[in-house]
C-alpha cells in the first residue's frame, strides 16, 4: 500500500459534527495504515477518540479581552498557529494537510499552499465580516476549499471567485456506528415508544420549535419526546416543557458519551435547526434504519433526505409543518415501514471507505526526480 503523511488540523476534538468528522477520518486513515497526525491548538476538554499521534500546538482562543484587544491576541494568535504548523510540515512533509473549519483553516493556508480547507459551516450564517475578508485573501491560495454540501460551496461561489472549490458529504463509520448502538443506553429512559432529538442547546438548533411541534401533533400520549444534549438553553427549555404541560412526555438527560443507543431505539429522528453545515445526526439515523424528518433548512438536509423516500422535510419556521410531519410518521405505518426501508441504502454512498479515498485522491502530486 502506499503509505502517505496526513494531518488532520483543528482547533479541538471537543464535542461537535465537524470534530467528529475528524475523528472518524483520522482512526480510518490509521488503521488503513497511513501515518496520521491529528493537530489540536487546544487539547483541554477532549470527547472524541483519534487515531494515529495527537500534537497539541496548545495555542487555545483568548477568552474575556476587550474588542480591540481581542483583535490583536486574535492576529497575533492566527501568526502563531500558522508559525507553527509551517515549522511541523516543513519536518514532516504532509502529503495530505486537512484543516477542519476555518479556525484551523487560515492559519494552514498560511503556513502551506498544500493546504486544504474543510467548511463544515453554512458561511452565510457563521462567518463575520474579517472571516470573510480572511477567506476572500486566503481561500484562493489553498490548493483546496472543501465544502461538505453542495449547497455550501454555491454560497461561496456567490461572495468569493473561488476556482478551488469543491464537495466531499461528511462520512459515516457504518461499523462502527452499529457496534456502538448495540450497547445499553447509560440512563433508563425508554418507559415506551419515542422520538429524538439530538444537538446543542442553542438558539440555531430551534428545540422551542420542536416542542411547539410536539406540543401540537396530537401523539403526545402515544410517544414520548427524547432530547440529547446539553447547552445554555436547557434551563429555559425545561421551563418551556412544563409550560407545555409536557413534563411526563419530554425527558432531557442532557449529553450522553454514547447516542447511538437511543437513536437505534427511537422510532425516527427529528432535526429542527434554522441552519446546518452537514448534519451527522440524520446520516447516523439513516445508518441505523431511522426515517428522519428536518427543517429544509440551508445546508445540508436536502442533500440528505429524499422527502418522502427516506425521511421527511418541511419548510423551516413551520411549527405547523413539523407538527403534522411528525404525526404522519407516527400514525401512518406503511409510510414509516416505506422510510425505514430505503434508510440504510440512501446513505451507503456516505461510508468512510468511499468518503476516505475522495480526501486521499487529493494528496500532493509525487514530484519525479
Amino acid at each position: 500500500m502506499n503509505q502517505k503523511k496526513i494531518a488532520l488540523v483543528i482547533y479541538s476534538l471537543h464535542e461537535g459534527g465537524a470534530e467528529k468528522v475528524a475523528s472518524e477520518l483520522s482512526i480510518h486513515f490509521s488503521q488503513s495504515g497511513h501515518h496520521v497526525s491529528v493537530i489540536v491548538f487546544d487539547d483541554r476538554h477532549r470527547v472524541y477518540a483519534h487515531g494515529g499521534r495527537l500534537v497539541d500546538l496548545n495555542l487555545p482562543a483568548a477568552e474575556h479581552a476587550s474588542p480591540i484587544i481581542s483583535m490583536l491576541s486574535r492576529a497575533k494568535l492566527l501568526v502563531a498557529r500558522a508559525w507553527r504548523l509551517r515549522r511541523l510540515n516543513q519536518r514532516q512533509s504532509f502529503d495530505l494537510m486537512i484543516a477542519v473549519m476555518e479556525s484551523a483553516g487560515f492559519a494552514a493556508v498560511l503556513a502551506s499552499r498544500d493546504a486544504i480547507v474543510a467548511n463544515h459551516c453554512n458561511p452565510e450564517e457563521n462567518f463575520s465580516r474579517m472571516e470573510w475578508w480572511l477567506a476572500d485573501y486566503l481561500f484562493p491560495r489553498a490548493r483546496k476549499v472543501v465544502t461538505v454540501s453542495e449547497q455550501g460551496a454555491a454560497l461561496f461561489k456567490q461572495r468569493l471567485p473561488l476556482k478551488n472549490l469543491q464537495c466531499i458529504y461528511n462520512p459515516i463509520s457504518q461499523q462502527r456506528i452499529r457496534q456502538a448502538a448495540a450497547k445499553p443506553t447509560e440512563i433508563p429512559v425508554l418507559s415506551q415508544r419515542y422520538i429524538i432529538a439530538i444537538g446543542r442547546l442553542e438558539q440555531v438548533k430551534r428545540f422551542d420549535r420542536l416542542l411547539e411541534a410536539y406540543a401540537h401533533s396530537k401523539v403526545c400520549d402515544e410517544v414520548d419526546l427524547v432530547i440529547l444534549g446539553q447547552g445554555s438553553l436547557y434551563e429555559t427549555l425545561k421551563q418551556k416543557v412544563a409550560e407545555l404541560g409536557l413534563s411526563r412526555q419530554v425527558i432531557m438527560p442532557g449529553y450522553v458519551d454514547n447516542p447511538f443507543p437511543y437513536i437505534k431505539q427511537a422510532l425516527f429522528t427529528v432535526l429542527s435547526s434554522d441552519h446546518e453545515g452537514f448534519p451527522m445526526v440524520l446520516i447516523e439515523s439513516l445508518c441505523l434504519g431511522k426515517p428522519v424528518i428536518a427543517t429544509n433548512c440551508p445546508t445540508g438536509p436536502d442533500e440528505i433526505i429524499r422527502d418522502g423516500q427516506n425521511g421527511l422535510l418541511v419548510p423551516v419556521k413551520d411549527v405547523g409543518a413539523l407538527a403534522s410531519a411528525i404525526y404522519r410518521l407516527v400514525v401512518d405505518k406503511k409510510m414509516y415501514q416505506s422510510l425505514a426501508a430505503n434508510a440504510v441504502e440512501s446513505v451507503r454512498h456516505l461510508s468512510i471507505e468511499t468518503i476516505a479515498q475522495q480526501w486521499l485522491a487529493l494528496c500532493k502530486p509525487v514530484v519525479k526526480a
